[in-house]
């Protein structure tokens, strides 16, 4: 939020990448790299891991295709839509099903409602803030404005990075069952087959 504010005030010598209202911005940048890394982890233990394969896969390809939304021009086009911010609902719910499935039992469980939390206020300040900046008289071009931008985009980031390190670290935190070596069955010789070879 202060780095938005800081290139707002800068007399419209606007910079791309202080800008939170560009998807070029460090902040969209970051948030996709968050998301890039925890698609990324998730499927990786989807391949691995012996148990909970398919809650580690769902939760690979819905980070997956968050971040394709976030680096592609479908962000954009859905954020106009007058219901579009709705679209994101089934991918969002189905993402923190696995998550808290996933994360439950281990001692990444704060972090995880703490995240979850804090993406649940940027989704709020994204869907309504525009209605209330409007409703108080401010536009577009108003410090207010570019507020409401810093304060979705920082909250956005922190939740991501929140949800994706508790999942990554929980797979830590879990005890794993440690593999038994194998058990060496010896062959005894029957009574019979000494005998024989005594007699012999």
């Amino acid at each position: 939020m202060l780095t938005n504010l800081l290139d707002f005030e800068m007399d419209g010598e606007r910079i791309g990448l202080l800008n939170a209202n560009l998807a070029s911005s460090w902040s969209h940048r970051a948030t996709a790299g968050a998301l890039l890394f925890g698609g990324a982890v998730a499927s990786l233990r989807a391949q691995r891991a012996a148990r909970r394969r398919r809650l580690w896969g769902g939760a690979g390809v819905a980070l997956i295709l968050l971040f394709v939304v976030e680096v592609s021009p479908a962000h954009v086009q859905v954020d106009r839509m007058s219901y579009g911010k709705l679209l994101y609902v089934p991918l969002l719910a189905w993402l923190v099903i696995c998550v808290l499935r996933l994360v439950g039992g281990s001692g990444q469980m704060h972090v995880l409602w703490l995240g979850l939390v804090v993406l649940a206020a940027s989704y709020a300040v994204h869907i309504f803030g525009p209605a209330v900046v409007r409703a108080l008289g401010w536009g577009t071009d108003s410090a207010a404005y570019q507020v409401k931008v810093g304060l979705k985009e920082g909250t956005e980031l922190a939740g991501w990075m929140l949800l994706v390190s508790a999942l990554w670290r929980s797979y830590a935190d879990r005890p794993h069952p440690v593999p038994r070596p194998p058990v060496s069955r010896r062959v005894e010789a029957s009574p019979m087959g000494c005998r024989q070879s005594e007699q012999a």
